[in-house]
């Protein structure tokens, strides 16, 4: 079925004007789709309804281009004046973006924040080439940049470099509302909920200095997630652990002020996910053994040196970030290990600076690497 699908696939693909290594990376994708569908045994039926027939495929990749000589279109032979007047607007941008420099410099002796204007360069070749054909494509392309000159004012202007990086959220977060026409409530919640945890936590514990319990927020995650169980009775199961396990770490923390010791409470919540949940992520199996011993192993660490030494709960929870990274580097092609664990890393980059040496004013370049690395991986 597979090599079937994804032959059909290549076919209809090679009708259009896309580059070879696009092709394959698109090949690459749903290969990966219908394996994983595979390996959970649904039928080949439930597997076209998911991931749609290739010409339904092809309908959806081309469906931002509008054939016609005012617009860029991908089937072969396709051609544009709009793309000729466009590539001259951004092609000019890099020059008129230094003379306002040198003006603003030499003028008024605004060499900062005058170097902002640079901005305008990738700003304004992503307003003219998307923005025509997907307005919600084009802002979540834009989003980047106007988090990057709104986290630089703050930063400069009223030295909020901390937690005015939570600016950076607004990138996903237009990503997924991008995608909420096709998504179900709750998955759309399931979604947002992590960035979501994340303000409220960063900004009670930056205002108010209490980490904890506020980091309870970050259960809002798995509890919005079990939400997906279509069976009732395991869905109340599952939010009844949760729900326990919170109220016995409150309860052993205020009452015995052993908040280390109430860390073990949730284990009930793992114990329930372990014997009920029919989804391969919860299940221990071959394909997901390490990763459960990495993360019992990182689990007994955490607590331990939480309880051993209190001023590692701020930031000894990066160390769950190496559980992604192994799923990455056994589950995913090795061409993507690269790409696929930079968020990772410069999520631990960013934060260690920022923490331990009060860096926040620059520990956000790490995240620069994750479109660099891109960019010069498939140039």
């Amino acid at each position: 079925m597979k090599e079937r699908y994804l032959k059909r696939l290549k076919e209809l693909l090679l009708e259009y004007n896309i580059k070879d290594d696009e092709i394959s990376d698109i090949l690459d994708d749903y290969g990966e789709m219908i394996d994983d569908a595979l390996n959970k045994n649904l039928s080949e039926e439930k597997i076209i309804k998911m991931i749609g027939s290739p010409e339904q495929v092809i309908k959806n990749l081309s469906e931002e281009f509008v054939e016609g000589e005012e617009y860029i279109y991908i089937h072969r032979g396709g051609h544009s004046k709009a793309t000729n007047r466009n590539n001259k607007i951004t092609a000019l941008m890099p020059f008129i973006s230094l003379v306002v420099f040198m003006i603003l410099g030499l003028g008024f002796n605004l060499w900062h924040p005058g170097w902002l204007v640079f901005l305008s360069i990738p700003m304004v070749a992503i307003v003219v080439n998307l923005f025509d054909k997907n307005s919600m494509n084009g802002w979540i392309a834009l989003s980047p940049f106007v988090a990057l000159i709104i986290f630089l004012v703050l930063g400069f202007w009223l030295n909020l470099w901390n937690p005015a990086w939570l600016i950076f959220i607004i990138v996903p977060i237009i990503a997924i509302f991008s995608s909420v026409k096709t998504m179900r409530f709750i998955s759309f919640l399931t979604a947002i909920s992590p960035f979501v945890a994340i303000i409220i936590f960063v900004l009670v514990w930056y205002y108010a200095k209490m980490w904890n319990p506020i980091w309870l927020i970050f259960m809002i995650i798995p509890m919005i997630g079990v939400l997906h169980e279509s069976k009732l009775w395991k869905v109340i199961i599952f939010e009844l652990g949760f729900v326990i396990s919170i109220g016995a770490y409150l309860y052993i923390g205020y009452m015995y002020n052993e908040w280390g010791y109430g860390l073990f409470a949730f284990l009930l919540p793992v114990g329930i996910s372990l014997i009920f949940s029919e989804d391969s992520f919860f299940v221990i199996n071959k394909n997901n053994r390490l990763e459960w011993i990495l993360t019992l192993a990182l689990m007994i660490i955490y607590i331990s040196l939480g309880i051993i030494f209190a001023s590692t709960w701020a930031y000894l929870w990066m160390i769950f970030l190496l559980v992604p990274i192994l799923a990455i580097v056994r589950h995913s092609p090795k061409e993507h290990h690269l790409i696929a664990c930079l968020p990772f890393v410069t999520t631990i980059i960013f934060f260690s600076l920022g923490y331990f040496f009060g860096w926040w004013a620059f520990s956000w370049l790490a995240f620069v690497s994750i479109p660099v690395v891109a960019i010069i991986k498939n140039a």
